[in-house]
This record gives structure tokens, C-alpha cells and sequence, in this order.
């Protein structure tokens, strides 16, 4: 697929890796879900430059297509294009997409948050997306919500944010990861207040900066981020109440995990206990 700078273009793979330089071995410093905008730049060879809404790098190219303009339209299937009000927002960690209506030949999965234009709302267990690159399938009504596309992240209350994050229990830590395939620390807390209606950068470095408001650690309460570090910010966890936090732990769990700062506590972590750079409220 050939790419220009004057256009737009959408990630059309379920979970694309993005990496700091135009090398498969290169760092990865984020990952974007399918249907996310990302404005190209450079070409080296199969690798374009894009800038996604909250991180930039390289995708490959084959990874991009142009954006879905398939939609529902009065009298016909669905193809002539009129952008729709509202679309289908993926709620549950991870959602086949099926080939057809019935059956369970699958096609791909589809990752919490993920946002996709519907075509048939007809069927009662499954609903018919349009995916990139023309191509369409079904997903099961129960995980998506259907939501306006100027709302598409309604703010929710805390306990919200805090059932997210402890579904992802058990999944693997990723540098740069931010899926159900695998996640990092800031992707982790990123991904659960998106989808409890509150748009926080990618980084925890930035997420520090960007939240105002700073919280006492006798006051912590659920939903309170917690970052950390020595010389700068290395991580950042979601509290859960007055002394407990999950976090993607990459260093000695490699995977979601809760701890605590209780030294009584069966799960006390003293080494994040001891480098508690600050605390910040989302809202």
C-alpha cells in the first residue's frame, strides 16, 4: 500500500506494534489498537512514521490501510458510505470476530476499547462490523456496547476502572504492550481509565505531569494512581483501596499483579514501599 503525508490512515490489524525505529528488532515503544488514526510521515522500506493520538514511531506499512467508510444506509447493504453517528466500542478484554452470522470459524480478535463501524444490528446474538480494508465480520452483541461517536468513552464511576484492571489478572507484562496479549504499566492504567471515560497520556512520566492533582499516601483511595522511581518515574500502579495496588510488574512477576503497602500484608511489596515517587487522583 503506497502512503502520503496529506492523508490519514487507520492501524487495520487487531494490535500493531509500533517501534522507535524502522527495524523489527528496534524498540517497542507502544502498540495501537485496530481503527486507531495515525497520521504518516516518513516511508523506509516497509516501515511508515506515524503519529497515532497519544505516541509516535514506526508501523509497517501493511499494517496501515485507508479509513472505513462503510456504513448503514437506508435501503441498502451497507456500502454507500455515509459516516454513522454511533459505532460499536469492544468492552470485554478480548472478542472473536467471526466469519459469518452463525458459526465459530473465527477471523481475528478484537482487544478492550477497540472502536469499529457497525453495518447490520439485525441479528440477535451478533452484530456485522466493517473492519479495514473492506473487509467485514460479526461479534457477539454481549461484548460491545453501541455508543455515540461523540461519547465513545462515557465517564463511568471509579469501580469501573478498578473491575478492568483486575480482569487483566494473570496477563503477561509487555514493554510497550497495551492489549490483553500482553500490557506494560502505563498501557495498563492507560487502557482502564479510557475505558472508564478519562483520556490519560501513554507514558506514566507523562501521566505524572499531566494529573494535577496530587494525593498524601495515608489519604490513597481506589483509582488513585501511584508512580514510581528513584532518580526519575520507572512505573506506575492503580490503587484499589487505602493500601493495595495492581500493577503490570515487569521486573520480578512479569505479569498484572496486585501488591500492597501494608508490611503485614501477605502480598507487601517493600522495595515499591520504598520508592514511592508520588500519587495523583484521575478525578
Amino acid at each position: 500500500m503506497e502512503t502520503d503525508t496529506t492523508t490519514s490512515f487507520i492501524v487495520a490489524t487487531s494490535v500493531a506494534d509500533i517501534r522507535r525505529d524502522p527495524d523489527p528488532a528496534s524498540e517497542l515503544v507502544t502498540q495501537a489498537l485496530m481503527n486507531v488514526p495515525a497520521i504518516v510521515g516518513e516511508v523506509a522500506g516497509e516501515w511508515t512514521q506515524i503519529q497515532l493520538p497519544d505516541y509516535s514511531g514506526w508501523i509497517r506499512t501493511s499494517e496501515l490501510e485507508l479509513p472505513i467508510v462503510r456504513g448503514v444506509c437506508d435501503g441498502d447493504e451497507g456500502t454507500c458510505g455515509v459516516a454513522l453517528p454511533y459505532s460499536v466500542v469492544v468492552t470485554v478484554p478480548e472478542a472473536p470476530v467471526y466469519v459469518d452470522a452463525e458459526g465459530d470459524e473465527k477471523l481475528t480478535d478484537l482487544y478492550l476499547s477497540t472502536v469499529l463501524p457497525y453495518i447490520n444490528l439485525t441479528h440477535p446474538q451478533r452484530i456485522r462490523i466493517a473492519l479495514p480494508g473492506e473487509a467485514e465480520g460479526w461479534i457477539s452483541r454481549e461484548m460491545v456496547d453501541l455508543r455515540s461517536n461523540s461519547e465513545l468513552y462515557p465517564l463511568q464511576d471509579i469501580a469501573v476502572v478498578t473491575n478492568y484492571a483486575k480482569a487483566f489478572l494473570g496477563v503477561p507484562y509487555l514493554w510497550g504492550g497495551n492489549s490483553w496479549r500482553g500490557i506494560d504499566c502505563s498501557g495498563f492504567v492507560q487502557l482502564c481509565y479510557r475505558m472508564g471515560g478519562n483520556i490519560i497520556p501513554r507514558d506514566a512520566d507523562q501521566q505524572h505531569d499531566f494529573l494535577a492533582h496530587s494525593i498524601d499516601r495515608q489519604h490513597m483511595q481506589a483509582g488513585d494512581l501511584i508512580f514510581f522511581g528513584t532518580k526519575s518515574i520507572t512505573h506506575v500502579g492503580l490503587a484499589l483501596n487505602a493500601h493495595e495496588f495492581i500493577h503490570a510488574e515487569g521486573q520480578d512477576f512479569h505479569r498484572v499483579i496486585i501488591h500492597s503497602f501494608d508490611p503485614h500484608h501477605p502480598d507487601y511489596h517493600a522495595r515499591l514501599d520504598s520508592i514511592v515517587w508520588g500519587i495523583k487522583r484521575v478525578r
